[in-house]
């Protein structure tokens, strides 16, 4: 794959090619997959992960999940979060989680989960997941991550 190809398959964004060059190869490779667990704190401290899909947006980690599920619940009531890239134990990057329930925000990163996973997409989640968005019942948790941010053009 080209290295425009890349930034563009990234984060579906043109014009990202010169922050990518800023990557670090071992970040690189683990963003190829679009996958990372996410990791949130339960009330007794102990850290929870869960894998999820990810969207890389103006140097944020985005990704749709239930409005009403555990790392909802647990980003709102501490969001200091670590996001481990690629792999249960990749690059791990710290930051403050956002819940964004905008309807606009969640069906951008429904069009951007089909650019980085149009085949499951298509024959799994895509239908069953519009529905969810259209009955409000998804949202998007954005990650910024902690300065200085591995993921800044």
């Amino acid at each position: 794959m080209r290295q425009a190809d890349l930034v563009w398959h990234l984060n579906g964004v043109r014009g990202f090619r010169r922050g990518i060059s800023k990557l670090t190869p071992e970040l690189q490779r683990a963003l190829r997959r679009h996958v990372q667990w996410f990791g949130s704190y339960k009330r007794s401290g102990e850290l929870a992960k869960v894998q999820v899909w990810l969207v890389l947006n103006r140097g944020s980690i985005e990704f749709i999940t239930g409005a009403n599920s555990y790392k909802v619940k647990r980003a709102r009531r501490n969001p200091k979060v670590i996001c481990f890239v690629g792999r249960p134990n990749g690059p791990a990057i710290s930051g403050a989680a956002e819940i964004l329930s905008d309807q606009r925000e969640v069906w951008r990163v429904y069009r951007a989960y089909w650019r980085t996973h149009p085949i499951r997409m298509a024959l799994l989640l895509g239908l069953r997941l519009a529905a969810a968005i259209a009955f409000r019942a998804r949202v998007v948790v954005r990650v910024q991550p902690d300065q200085p941010n591995p993921l800044a053009g």
